[in-house]
Order: structure tokens, then C-alpha cells, then sequence
């Protein structure tokens, strides 16, 4: 019994060395394997104790994960080394809407103004929808960005060459001090999206009215009388023109008339109807000339007189209508021998009459065609 024991002992002894043999052995290799890298996260840095062989195994033990749209450096499948550094940026998701044009895009911009230059959009004097500081949260946001533009804006028979941020037609011509009229026409609708080297031409449309008077014509009415002689005529009542008021449209296209067109019309006066009394009572057949049988002109053949000078006809007026009645007497001549009025509205017998108070005082003078009849 003690001989047996003497000869397990030495065994025990060997096996306990073993085993403690490699528990130190492992102890030492499991030591070994430690490393410290530094971990940048979106520039927060942290030290990260790791026994992990790759970039990716480093960041599982931080409790890090690169997804899709992150940018991790090195790769996940880099080998690491105690005292590396691994750079984090995480992606964000941008809502971009450039000069109205919406799109997605995914950055790992830390700020608006580093996102802008991630995805090339020339900003420079542009109006954004958040300052250029701003962070960009992980959720992501949405940006507007309206950029400069160079517009020309044809107006008023001048060009105009503009740098504007204004997102419509209509907002760059407000910019520019150009005002619109209600009938102005433009080369694209007001709403339209403004963009580089656009020309925007605006063309005044002006409307006038101008109102005329036409004179309208009036009409004669006649009316037979038979207390009047068949010739003779009499007006009853002037007549008078009416007023016709025509109102036209005019349109002008920068300033050169376009179109004319007649808006209305009325009549603002009636035209008065002229109204004539025309004899119809048959005149009497002329008296004979009466003979003179006394006086300086007694024995004188006055109704021959009277027929080469008149016809006979007591109303007679020469083509002229200086020389009337039987002996044809200017008015003058018929006032110088007392006579009064018009010498056809006298009768026969007084004609005859002044008639020879003119031959007794001027012979046959008055009458040089005719006088060789008496």
C-alpha cells in the first residue's frame, strides 16, 4: 500500500503541471491578442480595447455597426492593430429640392455646407431653406436651394441682364423693377421656373377708348298746298341733324396700334325732319300789258316790251335772279321809281306803271335789247 502510493504521486504531480502549464500558456496568448484602437464617430473619438483581428470585429466590441450608406475607414475586412485608428461617418438621407427640382441623395456630411459640396451643388450666393452650419441629424432633413441665375429681361424696348435667386418668371421681374400689367403678355407664365440664361420678353399690351359724333342726316317731309301757285315752295319747319356717338376699342402692342374695333354705339340726338310746303294751284294766265295813252310815254307799245323782256309773265326772274317780272327791273331800279318789295309780286298794272316813270326818265335806256319795241 505504501509502495503503490510512493509510485501515484509523481504521476498526480505530472498532470498538475500540465494542466497548469496551459492555463498559463493561454492566459498569455489571450493576453497577447489585446489591442487598443481609437474609434471616430462622426469625429467623436473614443479608445476601444479590443481582442478582435478586423476593423469590422473592433467595432462590434464598441457596439458599432457600418450600414449602406456609412463611410468607414479602413474597410470591415482591414486587419487591425493595437494603436489603430478607425474613422465612422455615418450616412444621412438629404431631401434636396435644387431651383425646385426635388431628389434624394445620402451624405455623411456633418453640416449643410459640407453636404452641398458632397453632392456638387454650386451654392455661392444661393438662398438655402438652413444656414450653411447647421447639422445634419441622423433622421436626415430636407434642404431647398434656390441658385443664381443670369436672366435676360427684354421690357419697354430695353435689355435688361440680371443676376437673381428668385424661383418664378414673376419674381425675378419684380426683382429686376419691372411691373406687370394686368393685359401685358410675357414669353412664359409667370409661375414658370426660372433658369440660367433664361430671357424672359415682356410686351406691353395698352387698351384706349376714344368716342366720335357722327352727324345723321335728317329727311325733308313735303307737303302739297293748294293755297299756294304750282313752283312755289315754303318751309314749315327746319330740319335738323341727328348725333350718332360710336365708342371703338383700340388696342396697342408696345406702343403701335394693333386692332380697332367698335364697341358700341347709340344715338344721342334724333335727326328733326325738314318740312316744305309745295304749291299746286295753278297760277292765272298773265294779264296784257296795258297802253299808255298819255304823258311823255303816251302812244309807247308796252306789252311788246313786256313780251321781248319777260314773256309777258309778271313773275319772271331771269336765270341770275337780279332782273324780275314783266319789264325785268333790278331791285335797285324797281326802288329808284317807288316801287316797294319784289317787283313779280306786284301786279300787271303797277309794273306797267313803274315802267313808264322809268322810260320818262330815262328813255329807252333801261331796256337796250328790247326798248326799240315801244
Amino acid at each position: 500500500m505504501t509502495s503503490r502510493t510512493l509510485i501515484r504521486r509523481p504521476a498526480a504531480l505530472v498532470l498538475q503541471g500540465v494542466v497548469l502549464a496551459a492555463l498559463v500558456g493561454g492566459t498569455v496568448a489571450w493576453t497577447a491578442t489585446v489591442k487598443t484602437v481609437t474609434i471616430s464617430v462622426d469625429g467623436q473619438v473614443r479608445k476601444v480595447t479590443t481582442h478582435g483581428g478586423t476593423v469590422g470585429k473592433a467595432l462590434a466590441d464598441a457596439s458599432l455597426s457600418a450600414g449602406p450608406h456609412d463611410l468607414l475607414t479602413p474597410s470591415a475586412d482591414s486587419s487591425v492593430a493595437d494603436g489603430d485608428r478607425i474613422a465612422l461617418r455615418r450616412g444621412r438621407e438629404l431631401q434636396l429640392v435644387v431651383d425646385g427640382e426635388k431628389r434624394s441623395v445620402w451624405v455623411t456630411a456633418a453640416s449643410v455646407d459640407e453636404a452641398l459640396g458632397q453632392v456638387g451643388v454650386r451654392a455661392e450666393g444661393a438662398v438655402l431653406s438652413a444656414s450653411r452650419s447647421r447639422s445634419i441629424p441622423l433622421g436626415g432633413m430636407e434642404l431647398a436651394v434656390t441658385t443664381v441665375k443670369s436672366v435676360s429681361i427684354l421690357a419697354d424696348g430695353h435689355v435688361k441682364s440680371v443676376r437673381t435667386t428668385a424661383p418664378t418668371v414673376r419674381d425675378a421681374l419684380m426683382q429686376a423693377g419691372v411691373n406687370l400689367r394686368p393685359a401685358d403678355r410675357i414669353s412664359a407664365t409667370r409661375t414658370t421656373r426660372v433658369k440660367d440664361g433664361m430671357t424672359i420678353r415682356v410686351t406691353r399690351i395698352v387698351g384706349k377708348r376714344i368716342t366720335e359724333n357722327l352727324e345723321v342726316a335728317f329727311g325733308t317731309v313735303r307737303r302739297e298746298d293748294s293755297s299756294m301757285y304750282s313752283g312755289d315752295t315754303k318751309v314749315l319747319a327746319e330740319g335738323r341733324p341727328g348725333v350718332l356717338v360710336r365708342t371703338w376699342n383700340l388696342n396697342y402692342v408696345d406702343g403701335r396700334l394693333k386692332s380697332k374695333f367698335l364697341g358700341s354705339e347709340r344715338v344721342a340726338a334724333d335727326p328733326v325732319t325738314r318740312v316744305v310746303a309745295v304749291g299746286t294751284m295753278s297760277r292765272p294766265a298773265p294779264a296784257p300789258a296795258p297802253r299808255y295813252s298819255g304823258g311823255s310815254s303816251g302812244g309807247l307799245n308796252w306789252g311788246a316790251l313786256a313780251n321781248c323782256e319777260s314773256g309777258g309773265n309778271p313773275r319772271s326772274v331771269s336765270s341770275g335772279g337780279t332782273y324780275r317780272g314783266l319789264y325785268q327791273f333790278s331791285m335797285g331800279t324797281w326802288a329808284s321809281v317807288g316801287g316797294s318789295g319784289d317787283p313779280i309780286d306786284a301786279s300787271g298794272s303797277e309794273q306797267t306803271y313803274r315802267a313808264q316813270l322809268l322810260f320818262n326818265g330815262q328813255g329807252r335806256s333801261p331796256w337796250p335789247v328790247c326798248g326799240r319795241y315801244l
